[in-house]
């Protein structure tokens, strides 16, 4: 029986090369996207050669999410996979119609939604895995209060974009812990500075840095092969609750390993899905 993996952003930069990688490896895929046509230009690119399924979402709305759930729960019965690929830099300050700074609500607030409304699918799996894109920018994640994720009261790009790379990597300890008894793996990886067009629009700091530096980038297909090795290498079979980089394990942040923040950051975003617009207004 072919297994199935989910991957989220799969239309562009990483998110692309790790479907047609996973293909590859004889893997059907559910690509959750905003786009159509480019999911379904990806999904001709792909062929025949493994089934592959078009999912529409938007990360950035936890209604849509939830509608994606519903879809993929009424499609599929087991998932062996979960990529949670997708995510975004906003250089300007921008809110969701739910009332959630725009980059958390992409980065966490939306693989939150998802994965948790899909437990049931990874459970029926046999040892199936979940792999959350972080990054080393977690590393500027300052001044980080947890209450004050959904709408801070200041904003630089990079230190945002931080702060939700630091959320991706507390999220994925959490599953970790809460799934590990289910035989589950939850790990988070930083696929390396990759030349891409993520982060390169616009005028400000980070995207002068992604344009200045793009030459010496890891290329989209070499991060995507990281990923998919993490994803499918049975090396890595019962690996839980790491962070990696260049295909092992890596050097964290004091927060990024603190069982505290991890848990911590689980019940607030159960109660910013909840309550959306009150939980926001804490900070």
């Amino acid at each position: 029986m072919s297994k199935t993996a989910l991957i989220t952003g799969p239309t562009s930069g990483i998110g692309r090369h790790t479907a047609i990688q996973l293909a590859e490896k004889g893997y059907d895929l559910i690509l959750v996207a905003r786009n159509a046509a480019k999911a379904i230009a990806l999904q001709n690119e792909i062929g025949d050669s493994v089934h592959t399924d078009f999912v529409e979402c938007d990360l950035s709305s936890i209604a849509s999410v939830r509608r994606a759930v519903d879809e993929i729960r009424t499609r599929y019965q087991r998932l062996d996979l979960l990529i949670n690929n997708a995510g975004l830099i906003v250089q300007r300050r921008e809110t969701t119609p739910e009332g959630i700074e725009r980059t958390f609500a992409t980065n966490h607030v939306g693989p939150f939604v998802l994965t948790t409304g899909l437990v049931g699918l990874l459970k029926a799996a046999d040892g199936a895995r979940i792999v959350n894109l972080a990054s080393e920018a977690h590393f500027f994640a300052l001044r980080y209060a947890t209450r004050k994720l959904a709408n801070p009261p200041h904003y630089h790009d990079l230190v945002i974009y931080g702060r939700s790379k630091l959320a991706n990597i507390l999220f994925s300890n959490e599953l970790a812990e809460q799934l590990a008894a289910c035989n589950i793996a939850s790990n988070a990886v930083h696929p390396g500075t990759v030349s891409s067009s993520f982060g390169g629009d616009g005028n400000g700091a980070t995207a002068w840095f992604m344009k200045m530096f793009k030459p010496f980038f890891r290329t989209p297909s070499e991060a995507a092969a990281q990923i998919v090795e993490l994803a499918t290498s049975e090396a890595f079979e019962g690996v839980t609750g790491q962070y990696f980089a260049n295909s092992r394990p890596a050097k964290r942040s004091a927060n990024a390993g603190s069982r505290k923040l991890a848990r911590e950051l689980w019940l607030y975003t159960e109660r910013l899905i909840t309550e959306p617009v009150e939980a926001s207004q804490d900070s």
